[in-house]
């Protein structure tokens, strides 16, 4: 069994386990427009590793062109994968100071990144860089820690503890309101795929 999962078309989801938390990490390999980027990139193996390369091998017309994070706790296995594949990696610039490496690049609220990737900058989270990647022509949008699909097709955020104001991290996640889309692609937790805007319409009038 691969362990890469193709989510949508030419989005692969690969996960870890996380027992603390009891959800899955999850990252993403997005191939779009003649280009792919890796997306908060959990745990692999060497097997892995290299089931991934033979991944971006066989899309060899949409090169590699950067890792991306959504916020300064999704690290995770991104240095060595930058290390491996020789692809820079970005991150807000409000969450680059605190990585334990220099980050190649950064970006703010509103920028333009590879395969059509909108920044949206999530103020008021755990972490001040926190972002969505919006994906408009394909009504997707990824998201780090700012959502949690802990139950099926369900959101909800992390404890209160994790944030400096819940009230102020939720009135944030309003600006979500105002793109259109179907999917949400999580970090943490199960995706949500034709009903995510719903979803987020819920949370949100709790």
């Amino acid at each position: 069994m691969s362990l890469f999962t193709e989510v949508a078309a030419d989005i692969y989801q690969w996960s870890e386990f996380s027992d603390e938390k009891q959800l899955s990490f999850n990252g993403y390999y997005l191939i779009h427009g003649g280009e792919s980027v890796i997306i908060d990139p959990p745990f692999l193996s060497d097997e892995g590793v290299q089931s991934l390369r033979h991944l971006i091998e066989k899309k060899i017309d949409s090169p590699l062109k950067a890792i991306l994070l959504t916020n300064v706790h999704h690290d995770r296995m991104s240095q060595k994968i930058r290390e491996i594949f020789g692809v820079p990696l970005y991150i807000h610039e409000n969450d680059a100071e605190e990585l334990d490496f220099k980050a190649d690049h950064t970006f703010a609220d509103c920028d333009k990144l590879f395969c059509g990737l909108r920044v949206v900058h999530l103020k008021n989270q755990k972490s001040p860089g926190e972002s969505a990647f919006y994906l408009a022509a394909r009504k997707k949008i990824f998201i780090g820690d700012a959502l949690i699909g802990k139950v099926p097709g369900e959101l909800t955020l992390l404890p209160p503890e994790k944030f400096s104001d819940i009230n102020a991290a939720r009135k944030s996640l309003q600006v979500l309101r105002n793109f259109d889309f179907d999917d949400l692609l999580l970090g943490d937790g199960g995706c949500i795929l034709g009903q995510g805007k719903e979803a987020l319409q819920k949370l949100l009038s709790q």
